[in-house]
Protein backbone atom coordinates (compact mmCIF):
# COMPACT_ATOMS: atom_id res chain seq x y z
CA UNK A 1 0.00 0.00 0.00
CA UNK A 2 1.12 3.71 -0.41
CA UNK A 3 1.02 5.24 3.16
CA UNK A 4 1.53 9.18 3.68
CA UNK A 5 3.35 9.49 7.66
CA UNK A 6 2.76 13.63 8.37
CA UNK A 7 5.78 13.73 11.16
CA UNK A 8 8.75 11.59 11.14
CA UNK A 9 10.60 12.72 14.03
CA UNK A 10 10.05 9.74 16.82
CA UNK A 11 6.75 7.62 16.29
CA UNK A 12 6.07 8.22 12.79
CA UNK A 13 10.34 7.57 12.28
CA UNK A 14 9.91 4.11 13.41
CA UNK A 15 6.31 3.88 11.77
CA UNK A 16 8.41 4.51 8.67
CA UNK A 17 11.11 2.04 8.87
CA UNK A 18 9.08 -0.69 10.05
CA UNK A 19 6.09 -0.83 7.19
CA UNK A 20 8.95 -0.42 4.95
CA UNK A 21 9.94 -3.84 5.88
CA UNK A 22 6.62 -4.86 5.63
CA UNK A 23 6.93 -3.89 1.68
CA UNK A 24 4.49 -0.88 2.12
CA UNK A 25 5.62 2.53 0.36
CA UNK A 26 6.12 5.34 2.35
CA UNK A 27 6.51 9.10 2.20
CA UNK A 28 7.04 11.14 4.90
CA UNK A 29 7.09 14.68 6.20
CA UNK A 30 9.40 16.80 8.23
CA UNK A 31 9.80 20.75 8.85
CA UNK A 32 13.70 20.23 9.02
CA UNK A 33 15.61 20.51 5.58
CA UNK A 34 18.22 19.72 7.44
CA UNK A 35 16.85 15.96 8.01
CA UNK A 36 15.98 14.64 4.49
CA UNK A 37 19.10 13.26 3.89
CA UNK A 38 18.37 10.92 6.69
CA UNK A 39 14.86 10.28 6.26
CA UNK A 40 15.64 9.85 2.60
CA UNK A 41 17.50 6.63 3.77
CA UNK A 42 14.48 4.84 5.05
CA UNK A 43 11.41 6.47 3.08
CA UNK A 44 10.66 6.33 -0.49
CA UNK A 45 10.16 9.81 -0.78
CA UNK A 46 10.50 13.28 1.72
CA UNK A 47 8.47 16.45 1.70
CA UNK A 48 9.96 19.44 3.28
CA UNK A 49 6.85 20.72 4.57
CA UNK A 50 4.34 22.21 6.97
CA UNK A 51 1.29 20.04 7.90
CA UNK A 52 -0.39 23.15 7.35
CA UNK A 53 0.62 23.94 3.87
CA UNK A 54 -2.41 22.78 1.63
CA UNK A 55 -0.80 22.42 -1.50
CA UNK A 56 2.13 20.35 -0.48
CA UNK A 57 -0.76 18.48 1.93
CA UNK A 58 -2.20 17.97 -2.15
CA UNK A 59 0.94 16.86 -3.48
CA UNK A 60 1.18 14.47 -0.64
CA UNK A 61 -1.84 12.41 -0.49
CA UNK A 62 -2.26 12.09 -3.98
CA UNK A 63 -2.45 8.42 -4.78
CA UNK A 64 -2.42 7.47 -1.17
CA UNK A 65 -4.13 4.97 0.70
CA UNK A 66 -3.27 5.45 4.00
CA UNK A 67 -2.42 8.65 5.86
CA UNK A 68 -0.62 8.70 9.46
CA UNK A 69 -0.39 12.20 11.28
CA UNK A 70 2.18 11.70 13.92
CA UNK A 71 2.78 15.30 14.29
CA UNK A 72 4.20 17.23 17.01
CA UNK A 73 5.09 20.56 17.22
CA UNK A 74 4.99 24.11 19.21
CA UNK A 75 8.22 23.79 20.96
CA UNK A 76 10.36 27.11 20.61
CA UNK A 77 13.41 28.26 22.17
CA UNK A 78 13.33 31.63 24.79
CA UNK A 79 15.85 32.82 27.17
CA UNK A 80 17.55 29.55 26.78
CA UNK A 81 14.57 27.36 27.80
CA UNK A 82 12.38 25.28 25.59
CA UNK A 83 8.30 26.49 26.26
CA UNK A 84 5.83 25.88 24.24
CA UNK A 85 4.07 28.56 22.32
CA UNK A 86 0.31 28.31 21.40
CA UNK A 87 -0.35 29.47 18.25
CA UNK A 88 2.38 27.12 16.86
CA UNK A 89 1.13 24.27 18.77
CA UNK A 90 -2.42 24.84 17.24
CA UNK A 91 -1.10 25.06 13.54
CA UNK A 92 1.12 21.60 14.35
CA UNK A 93 -2.39 19.53 15.18
CA UNK A 94 -5.38 21.96 14.32
CA UNK A 95 -4.01 23.16 10.75
CA UNK A 96 -2.54 20.22 9.74
CA UNK A 97 -6.16 18.45 10.36
CA UNK A 98 -7.30 21.19 7.94
CA UNK A 99 -4.67 21.03 5.27
CA UNK A 100 -5.68 17.61 4.99
CA UNK A 101 -9.51 18.70 5.14
CA UNK A 102 -9.06 20.70 2.11
CA UNK A 103 -6.61 18.31 0.63
CA UNK A 104 -9.41 15.65 0.28
CA UNK A 105 -11.23 15.75 -3.36
CA UNK A 106 -14.18 13.33 -4.51
CA UNK A 107 -11.73 11.58 -6.64
CA UNK A 108 -9.43 10.93 -3.27
CA UNK A 109 -7.41 7.58 -3.24
CA UNK A 110 -7.54 7.83 0.83
CA UNK A 111 -8.97 4.39 2.42
CA UNK A 112 -8.00 5.69 5.88
CA UNK A 113 -6.94 7.92 8.02
CA UNK A 114 -4.47 7.38 11.37
CA UNK A 115 -4.14 10.33 14.03
CA UNK A 116 -1.79 9.49 17.14
CA UNK A 117 -4.04 12.14 19.20
CA UNK A 118 -3.55 12.22 23.17
CA UNK A 119 -5.18 11.03 26.32
CA UNK A 120 -5.63 14.39 27.39
CA UNK A 121 -8.45 15.11 25.37
CA UNK A 122 -10.32 13.64 27.96
CA UNK A 123 -9.43 16.11 30.57
CA UNK A 124 -10.68 15.25 33.81
CA UNK A 125 -13.31 12.93 32.20
CA UNK A 126 -16.35 14.97 33.63
CA UNK A 127 -16.13 13.27 36.42
CA UNK A 128 -16.91 9.83 34.87
CA UNK A 129 -16.25 6.65 37.27
CA UNK A 130 -14.42 4.88 34.40
CA UNK A 131 -13.48 6.32 30.84
CA UNK A 132 -13.60 4.62 28.10
CA UNK A 133 -14.02 5.88 24.67
CA UNK A 134 -17.34 6.09 25.09
CA UNK A 135 -16.81 9.38 27.63
CA UNK A 136 -17.62 12.64 26.19
CA UNK A 137 -14.31 14.71 25.60
CA UNK A 138 -13.96 17.39 28.65
CA UNK A 139 -10.89 20.04 27.64
CA UNK A 140 -10.01 21.70 30.49
CA UNK A 141 -7.35 24.13 28.45
CA UNK A 142 -6.45 25.41 25.25
CA UNK A 143 -3.78 22.50 24.46
CA UNK A 144 -6.33 20.19 25.31
CA UNK A 145 -8.74 21.42 23.00
CA UNK A 146 -6.68 21.39 20.51
CA UNK A 147 -6.49 17.75 20.34
CA UNK A 148 -10.22 18.03 20.22
CA UNK A 149 -10.86 19.61 17.57
CA UNK A 150 -8.48 17.94 15.52
CA UNK A 151 -10.08 15.21 15.86
CA UNK A 152 -13.54 16.42 15.36
CA UNK A 153 -12.04 17.88 11.86
CA UNK A 154 -10.67 14.38 10.69
CA UNK A 155 -13.69 12.60 12.05
CA UNK A 156 -15.51 14.94 10.01
CA UNK A 157 -14.17 12.91 6.88
CA UNK A 158 -15.17 9.74 7.61
CA UNK A 159 -17.54 8.50 5.02
CA UNK A 160 -18.41 5.08 3.44
CA UNK A 161 -14.69 5.02 1.47
CA UNK A 162 -13.16 6.74 4.25
CA UNK A 163 -12.16 5.41 7.60
CA UNK A 164 -10.74 7.82 10.50
CA UNK A 165 -9.17 5.80 13.12
CA UNK A 166 -8.28 8.38 16.30
CA UNK A 167 -5.70 6.75 18.83
CA UNK A 168 -5.92 8.83 22.11
CA UNK A 169 -2.29 7.73 23.46
CA UNK A 170 -0.50 7.95 26.65
CA UNK A 171 2.74 9.91 26.99
CA UNK A 172 5.35 7.63 24.16
CA UNK A 173 8.44 6.60 25.53
CA UNK A 174 11.13 4.14 24.04
CA UNK A 175 14.68 4.11 23.07
CA UNK A 176 15.93 7.96 23.49
CA UNK A 177 13.47 8.87 25.46
CA UNK A 178 13.83 6.19 28.74
CA UNK A 179 12.13 7.71 31.80
CA UNK A 180 15.42 7.77 33.97
CA UNK A 181 17.16 10.36 31.63
CA UNK A 182 13.35 12.69 31.49
CA UNK A 183 13.12 12.48 35.27
CA UNK A 184 17.10 13.30 35.54
CA UNK A 185 16.23 17.01 33.81
CA UNK A 186 12.88 17.14 35.86
CA UNK A 187 14.12 16.18 39.34
CA UNK A 188 13.35 18.25 42.10
CA UNK A 189 11.06 20.65 39.78
CA UNK A 190 7.96 21.72 39.73
CA UNK A 191 5.53 20.75 37.28
CA UNK A 192 1.84 21.89 36.90
CA UNK A 193 0.28 18.46 35.67
CA UNK A 194 -2.04 16.30 37.50
CA UNK A 195 0.46 13.63 39.48
CA UNK A 196 -3.38 12.27 41.03
CA UNK A 197 -4.21 11.22 37.17
CA UNK A 198 -3.33 7.70 35.42
CA UNK A 199 0.48 6.99 34.59
CA UNK A 200 -1.18 6.81 30.70
CA UNK A 201 2.41 5.99 29.13
CA UNK A 202 3.32 3.78 26.32
CA UNK A 203 6.00 2.39 24.64
CA UNK A 204 6.58 3.72 20.80
CA UNK A 205 6.83 0.63 19.74
CA UNK A 206 3.23 -0.57 20.82
CA UNK A 207 2.10 2.76 19.18
CA UNK A 208 3.97 1.37 16.10
CA UNK A 209 2.52 -2.04 16.38
CA UNK A 210 -1.20 -0.20 17.06
CA UNK A 211 -0.86 1.37 13.63
CA UNK A 212 -0.46 -1.92 11.85
CA UNK A 213 -3.00 -3.59 13.23
CA UNK A 214 -5.84 -0.49 12.55
CA UNK A 215 -4.09 -0.59 8.96
CA UNK A 216 -4.43 -4.22 8.56
CA UNK A 217 -8.23 -4.49 9.87
CA UNK A 218 -9.12 -1.10 8.84
CA UNK A 219 -9.76 0.69 12.20
CA UNK A 220 -12.18 3.31 12.62
CA UNK A 221 -13.63 5.88 15.43
CA UNK A 222 -12.02 6.07 18.65
CA UNK A 223 -9.13 3.49 20.99
CA UNK A 224 -7.85 4.15 23.80
CA UNK A 225 -3.74 3.27 23.86
CA UNK A 226 -1.83 3.66 26.92
CA UNK A 227 0.29 0.01 28.87
CA UNK A 228 -1.09 -2.01 32.03
CA UNK A 229 0.28 0.24 34.36
CA UNK A 230 -2.08 1.27 36.76
CA UNK A 231 -1.17 3.44 39.09
CA UNK A 232 -0.83 7.52 39.27
CA UNK A 233 1.68 9.75 37.21
CA UNK A 234 3.09 10.56 40.89
CA UNK A 235 3.22 7.02 42.39
CA UNK A 236 4.62 5.95 38.68
CA UNK A 237 7.57 8.32 38.89
CA UNK A 238 8.18 8.15 41.91
CA UNK A 239 9.38 4.99 42.03
CA UNK A 240 11.20 5.62 38.59
CA UNK A 241 13.26 8.24 40.37
CA UNK A 242 13.70 6.48 44.17
CA UNK A 243 15.66 3.43 41.18
CA UNK A 244 17.67 6.76 39.99
CA UNK A 245 18.41 8.04 43.38
CA UNK A 246 16.47 11.33 42.19
CA UNK A 247 14.73 13.68 43.93
CA UNK A 248 11.06 13.60 43.44
CA UNK A 249 8.92 15.60 41.15
CA UNK A 250 6.37 18.12 42.44
CA UNK A 251 3.43 18.27 41.02
CA UNK A 252 0.79 21.14 40.91
CA UNK A 253 -2.20 19.97 39.90
CA UNK A 254 -2.76 22.90 38.27
CA UNK A 255 -5.19 21.14 35.29
CA UNK A 256 -7.01 17.72 36.53
CA UNK A 257 -6.56 14.72 34.49
CA UNK A 258 -7.89 11.70 33.67
CA UNK A 259 -8.64 8.99 35.95
CA UNK A 260 -9.40 5.19 36.16
CA UNK A 261 -9.06 5.33 31.98
CA UNK A 262 -10.08 1.68 30.23
CA UNK A 263 -7.88 -0.06 27.81
CA UNK A 264 -9.90 -2.79 27.08
CA UNK A 265 -11.18 -1.93 23.69
CA UNK A 266 -7.57 -1.68 21.89
CA UNK A 267 -6.89 -5.05 23.45
CA UNK A 268 -10.14 -6.49 22.23
CA UNK A 269 -9.27 -5.95 19.08
CA UNK A 270 -5.75 -7.75 18.98
CA UNK A 271 -3.00 -5.73 20.12
CA UNK A 272 -0.57 -7.23 22.39
CA UNK A 273 1.37 -5.04 24.42
CA UNK A 274 5.03 -5.61 23.48
CA UNK A 275 6.12 -3.22 26.82
CA UNK A 276 2.93 -3.68 29.08
CA UNK A 277 5.05 -2.64 32.11
CA UNK A 278 6.85 0.11 30.84
CA UNK A 279 10.52 -1.68 31.69
CA UNK A 280 11.52 -2.07 27.94
CA UNK A 281 12.07 1.78 27.43
CA UNK A 282 15.36 1.37 26.65
CA UNK A 283 14.67 -0.94 24.04
CA UNK A 284 13.48 -1.27 20.33
CA UNK A 285 11.12 -4.37 20.13
CA UNK A 286 10.56 -4.28 16.27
Amino acid sequence: MNIAIVGAAYTGLAATKYLKTLGHTVSVTTTKESRKEELEAIADKVFVMLGSDRDQMKELLASQDILVLTVAGGMVEKDGKTIMDPDLYRDAYVGTAESVVDAIGSDSSLRQIIFTSSLNAYGDGGGAEQITEETPSNPLNPFQAVYVETEQLLLDLAGDQLNVCIFRTGTIHGPGREWKNQLAMLSGQKVPFDGSSDAMIIHRDDVVRAIELAINDNFSGYFNLFNEVKISKAEFFASICDQEGLEHVEWLNLSPGPKNVSNQKIKNAGLVLLDPDASQDHKALL
